[in-house]
């Protein structure tokens, strides 16, 4: 399990620190104004992550699933209004080598 945390970077710039991720439901991630899911595709196939979003009016909301291929880098938005306050928990599958993750600050 990784408790995925914001990172931010200066004027000047930064060295970014990226997470394999894990199969099944055990990442977690803040979410937040300005919070942003950063997703690099595995070295082959695909990864897909599914990010859950509250219950709305007694309703259940079908999660988010992000497929992020080979050679791809993907940017999703962690608005709480969509993700509630957070932390939320992710759920990977597919191919995960070389796969990674990182949450960014970006505002």
């Amino acid at each position: 399990m990784t408790a995925l945390t914001a990172q931010s970077t200066a004027h000047a710039g930064a060295q970014i620190t990226t997470t394999l991720p894990t199969t099944g439901a055990v990442d977690t991630c803040p979410t937040g104004a300005g919070l942003s899911l950063v997703i690099v595709g595995p070295s082959s196939a695909s990864a897909t992550v599914s990010l859950p979003i509250p219950t709305f009016d007694g309703q259940a909301v079908t999660a988010r699933s992000v497929t992020v291929a080979s050679g791809q880098v993907w940017s999703v938005p962690l608005d709480p209004n969509v993700y509630g306050p957070g932390p939320i928990t992710l759920t990977w599958s597919g191919t995960l080598t070389a796969a990674m993750e990182f949450v960014l600050r970006t505002g």
